[in-house]
Order: structure tokens, then sequence, then C-alpha cells
């Protein structure tokens, strides 16, 4: 059963046809040697956010989330390669969060907490979000690199888990799409190309998974990744 309504079945199952094609036309290139040597990153690079983008439209169509759990495993594998925290925040933040509602496994998800670690940027939000697989990762400061809109996760995290799930509706509701809107994807939509892979407040997901939270009125809430959060339950 579709996850995202903004768009229908048959849109994302074009949507992901035509992704896939991109990714056989540039992999058919480079083992071609079609590509010059100063360009052979970025197209390596572009493979690994095209197939990302499939696996988030995957999880718009109402694809089981177990053929999705392949998906990212090969995903991640490759991440180190070709990801970075300063250029690509949203989407480690995304990998991440993922990663905990599909209760990955530790080697799988020590490459991301790697990632994170190495990187140069503090930030409370994938602190605390590593910290619930090694209680050896220190969340204790509370600078956000991207404080829009994730701040106010904040107001979920440090309260009681039924104040939690109201503000966690509310920050889905009246902040997460909203504080985007700096974002290349946003209302991304309303293009008239085939861009549009579905709105996903992952780190939501992941929170409420993490804190144990009764999640029953979140179910039809915008952006919030039910599926995700009881794949495991």
């Amino acid at each position: 059963m579709i996850r995202d309504h903004i768009k229908d079945e048959l849109y994302f199952k074009d949507y992901i046809e035509q992704q896939e094609k991109r990714i056989e036309k540039f992999q058919l290139k480079l083992d071609e040697n079609e590509v010059a040597e100063n360009r052979i990153f970025a197209v390596k690079e572009k493979i690994e956010a095209l197939k990302f983008q499939i696996l988030i439209a995957g999880y718009s169509s109402g694809e089981r989330v177990d053929i999705l759990e392949s998906q990212y495993r090969e995903i991640a594998s490759n991440m180190s390669d070709f990801w970075d925290m300063d250029s690509s925040y949203s989407d480690v933040l995304w990998m991440v969060s993922i990663g905990i509602m599909l209760e990955i496994d530790e080697v799988t998800f020590g490459m991301l907490k790697n990632l994170v670690l190495q990187g140069e940027q503090r930030d409370f939000l994938l602190s605390y979000l590593l910290h619930s697989r090694d209680r050896d990762v220190d969340f204790e400061d509370d600078h956000f690199s991207h404080e829009e809109p994730y701040m106010f996760l904040k107001e979920v995290i440090g309260v009681s888990k039924d104040s939690a799930v109201i503000n966690l509706k509310t920050y889905l509701n009246e902040k997460w799409y909203q504080g985007n809107a700096d974002s290349g994807w946003f209302d991304i939509h309303n293009e008239k190309e085939k861009l549009y892979y579905g709105y996903w407040s992952f780190e939501s997901g992941a929170i409420a998974k993490i804190m144990g939270l009764d999640d029953i009125n979140l179910k039809e809430v915008p952006f919030y990744p039910y599926d995700l959060v009881h794949y495991k339950n």
C-alpha cells in the first residue's frame, strides 16, 4: 500500500525506473572508460545519491521494508567513500535514523558512526541517535549544527513520553517541512520533471523508537515513517 499520498503508485514506479536507467547509463560509461578521470568520483557519487533516492521512493511507494533493508545495506557500505558531514548532513541524518529503525547490525551501524564522528561538526541530534546504540558516544553537548528545524526536537527528547508524543506531532505538523525551506528537495513535488521521491522525517521515527513512544496517534501524521518504526516490533 502506498505510503506517500502526494503522488500515486504509477508516479513512483516511473520515478524508480527512470533513476535505475540513469544508474545503468552512468555505470556503463564507467565500465567502458568513457568518463574523464577528473569526473569519475563525481559520477560514482551521483550513482550513490540516486540509489538513496530510489530507496526513499521505494518506501514512499509502499515497498516491503525487508526489501528496502537490503538496499540500505548496500548504500551504507559505500557511504564512507562518497558522503561527508559537511555536504550531506540531512542524508547522513536520514541514514543513521533509518539504521536505528531497521535495527541494523553493529558492523553496518559502526560505519555510519565512524562517518559522523570523523567529521568536525558537533551535533546534539546525531550524537543522541548514535548514543542509543553506543553508550560511549557523548550527547551532553547541546549544540545543533543545523538549528532549524531540529532544535525543537529537544522538546521531544527531554520530556515525558506522553509530552514527547504531543511535541513530536507538533514538530511534524508545524516545524519539520517548513524548517527545511532551504533544502534542495523543498517543494520538489511541484516540479514538472520526476524529481520527487517522498517527504519523510526519518529522525522523528528514530527518536520515537529509541524512546519507546506509543505512536499510534502519529500513524497518519504527514512525514512520519510509521512502518519503519514498527518493522522489527
